[in-house]
């Protein structure tokens, strides 16, 4: 590019916003903005956000006005009311990525009237479908300080129970990860072949702008490293031309890896979410500073998600946690056994492990839930049957995930 440059470009960034109900219906995210307002989960943050030039978030989730029909919304899980694209504006947010394995969770209808609450509120979205343009995910592209900067999204999880998704979202689906669960069926893929949609992206924005950014939704949940074969991914997409990944999915804070000139931000954890699990709750904004002349910067800047699952600063020994906790993550990525550290099918596994481990943690919430509100009941009722639903499937041989 021959834009000439005059300043910095500051950027800041956070992990998954999930403006609904996940883990309760009826006692999450979305109950707390019905009875306290839209804004109340970002009451704590706003200041720290609004002094980016960009302000970057992955929304894990939708936003529909049906959640005001249905006192509980027991159907509506992720769904959060329309006015919370307002309020993520209000706090400083200026562009959301859409491109996750949630924000098709009730099908097309309810994922369109999401983007146009969004774009209404004056966000840009980036991770759409690029189906107009030469692009397979459509950028977004900003002029900022007299410079250009493109942000590009893309889904690496699967979204199985809509074949129709890949009309509206970019997803990769040539990725080395294996993120199926018939992991075993899955053929390998050379990496000189794979994501070849999405480095295509990223050749063609870098020849537009000055800086180029990825919002990546991939990896496996819970796990604090990122498998081995996605920190090579990662480095192709380095390779092609992103100075700046930011990472989100796994739920919790991973590390952070310079590659060449550019630099790998794994995950960025949860940062609204209504997890009652204390290791979901560590999380961070990270800052990134882009000069001019294109030299990279960061800072974290520790948050913990409190029981009203609003993100705040944090005890001196809760930020100390957290910090530790990317530096652990970032030292694994630099270790010379990585490869073995990391192994996918390594990783994976402790994925699974948390996962299961995570199902019983909602169980035994729902049943403390009970004290809250007694309608959880209905609740418990639904889980167990789906759970014997689970388990008979299994008895006849299929794969089936708890």
């Amino acid at each position: 590019m021959d834009t000439k440059r005059t300043s910095a470009v500051n950027i800041k960034a956070v992990g998954d916003i999930c403006p609904g109900d996940k883990y309760i219906m009826g006692l999450g995210v979305l109950s707390k903005t019905k009875r306290f307002g839209v804004d109340f989960p970002l009451n704590e943050v706003r200041g720290s956000l609004k002094q980016g030039d960009i302000v970057l978030g992955n929304i894990e989730g939708v936003l529909s006005q049906k959640v005001r029909d249905n006192k509980k919304c027991l159907d509506l899980t992720f769904c959060g009311l329309p006015e919370f694209a307002d309020a993520l504006a209000r706090a400083g947010f200026n562009i959301i990525n859409i491109a996750n394995n949630h924000s098709f969770e009730h099908g097309p209808e309810i994922f369109l009237e999401t983007v146009d609450h969004l774009k209404k509120a004056g966000l840009k979205i980036c991770g759409l479908r690029g189906n107009d343009s030469a692009y397979y995910s459509e950028p977004v592209v900003l002029t900022l300080n007299g410079r250009r900067v493109g942000i590009i999204g893309y889904n690496w999880v699967g979204v199985s129970n809509f074949p129709e998704v890949d009309r509206y979202i970019a997803q990769s689906h040539d990725s080395l990860v294996n993120y199926t669960w018939e992991r075993d069926k899955k053929p390998e893929i050379p990496i000189s072949k794979a994501n070849s949609q999405v480095i295509g992206d990223i050749r063609r924005l870098r020849k537009e702008v000055d800086v180029v950014i990825l919002m990546a939704h991939w990896g496996y949940e819970f796990v604090t490293v990122p498998p081995y074969n996605l920190t090579l991914e990662a480095q192709t997409f380095i390779e092609a031309g992103t100075d700046i990944i930011i990472g989100s999915h796994p739920h919790v804070l991973q590390g952070v890896q310079k590659y060449r000139n550019g630099f790998i931000f794994y995950s960025l954890g949860n940062f609204i979410f209504d997890s009652r699990a204390r290791r979901l709750k560590h999380t961070a904004i990270l800052e990134v500073v882009s000069d001019k002349k294109n030299n990279i910067s960061y800072k974290f800047i520790p948050f913990y998600i409190n029981q009203f699952f609003q993100p705040k600063v944090g005890s001196s020994k809760q930020e100390r946690y957290i910090r530790g906790e990317i530096e652990k993550s970032s030292q694994s990525l630099l270790s010379p056994n990585r490869k073995e550290a990391l192994d996918d099918d390594k990783v994976y596994r402790k994925y699974e492990k948390y996962y299961n481990a995570s199902k019983l943690l909602v169980i035994m919430n729902h049943f403390i839930a009970l004290r809250e509100d007694r309608s959880v009941v209905r609740l418990i009722f639904k889980k167990g049957i789906g759970f014997l639903t689970i388990m008979w499937w299994r008895l006849k041989g299929q794969k089936v995930r708890w």
